[in-house]
């Protein structure tokens, strides 16, 4: 998959912005503020139809304009134009060669991309939840069935919190909920367990290769589902699910832990580890998608040798050189700097300058 023509219509802090795109890889430089990341985010919602580094679709449009749009000619077996549009108070509309899709669910999977950017460091500090959403958007991606049937759970889960927070909570409707709810937490959960079955090695794999094969970590998998039914778990926490007047139980509380030589990579890492962890987060996620598609994802790096040292650069640089990588755009402050990346990948690389 290639990116050849891209245009920014009062998108974030771009007015009226346009790249055309054949090389290997794009390298993008400048200070801080002008607009480097906005390019990656573009890219990003045109591949998964939502934004990467906003919390919602409004903070894309320029203020005091009243719509944005994306739009993009990509290669991926045929060229295709691809067009996303946002209003103020209206829904975003995703169309494919000048046709909507009805549903932006009926977008996702259809094109690739992984970023590595700072703000990725919530994987590690963050709450279970960015790691639970971190695993959705890959799995959501690579199975139509997981994404419905993450949406169905979510919207009951949503229902039967409501009615908890209710004066009188009617217990056959919770029973009728779990009823519905069941099933669904089993598919996810056993859909998740063979990702990750999959997933924690090439991870580990990965991390170890940057720390120069110094260091190892483990990523571990804990659910409430291991050693019980959903059913079997709501019924044992009811009464607690009633004093709380929330679902206290299921595969909404599962959690990923990632330790390194047995302790906390949160707690006891440093800057160095905490990057390198989360750098071998996202190759994993690329060659998981590269092998589950049979086809390239684009990359987009963001400032990515940012508080990663000398050392650790150079094997991402070779790996990123050695594997079969598709597109790449990298953002960086020091245009010395990404330029030395871009000839050290020894492909066909263009370089741009905001100001």
């Amino acid at each position: 998959m290639k990116v050849q023509k891209l245009s920014l219509v009062f998108f974030k802090n771009h007015s009226d912005f346009k790249l055309e795109c054949n090389e290997d890889i794009i390298a993008i430089a400048g200070l801080n503020g002008v607009g480097k990341t906005t390019v990656l985010d573009a890219i990003h919602y045109l591949c998964l139809g939502k934004t990467y580094f906003s919390s919602t679709d409004v903070q894309c449009i320029q203020t005091d304009e009243p719509q944005a749009g994306i739009l993009a000619e990509v290669l991926d077996e045929e060229k295709v134009a691809l067009k996303v549009k946002f209003k103020r108070g209206g829904r975003k509309v995703i169309e494919k060669n000048g046709v909507p899709y009805k549903k932006v669910l009926e977008h996702i999977g259809q094109y690739l991309a992984v970023v590595i950017a700072p703000g990725d460091i919530e994987l590690v500090y963050g709450s279970n939840e960015t790691r639970r959403s971190f695993v959705n958007q890959i799995l959501s991606q690579v199975d139509r069935a997981h994404l419905l049937d993450l949406v169905k759970y979510n919207k009951l889960i949503e229902h039967r919190n409501k009615h908890l927070k209710q004066d009188q909570v009617d217990l056959a409707l919770l029973q009728t909920l779990d009823e519905q709810i069941a099933p669904l937490a089993h598919s996810i959960y056993t859909n998740r367990k063979e990702f990750l079955n999959e997933f924690c090695p090439v991870f580990e794999a990965k991390y170890h290769q940057l720390s120069g094969e110094k260091e190892n970590v483990k990523l571990t998998y804990v659910s409430q589902l291991e050693t019980n039914t959903y059913m079997d778990l709501v019924d044992k926490n009811r009464s607690k699910d009633l004093a709380v007047q929330r679902s206290f139980t299921g595969i909404h509380k599962d959690e990923l832990d990632i330790e390194i030589g047995e302790l906390s990579l949160r707690k006891f890492g440093s800057q160095g580890q905490i990057k390198s962890g989360l750098i071998a987060l996202k190759l994993a996620e690329y060659e998981y998608l590269q092998k589950q598609c049979n086809k390239s994802p684009l990359l987009l790096l963001d400032d990515i040798f940012e508080k990663i040292d000398e050392e650790r650069a150079q094997v991402l640089t070779q790996i990123i050189k050695n594997d079969n990588f598709g597109q790449i755009f990298i953002t960086d402050t020091n245009e010395d700097r990404i330029s030395k990346f871009c000839s050290d990948i020894g492909k066909s690389f263009k370089t741009i300058t905001l100001s």
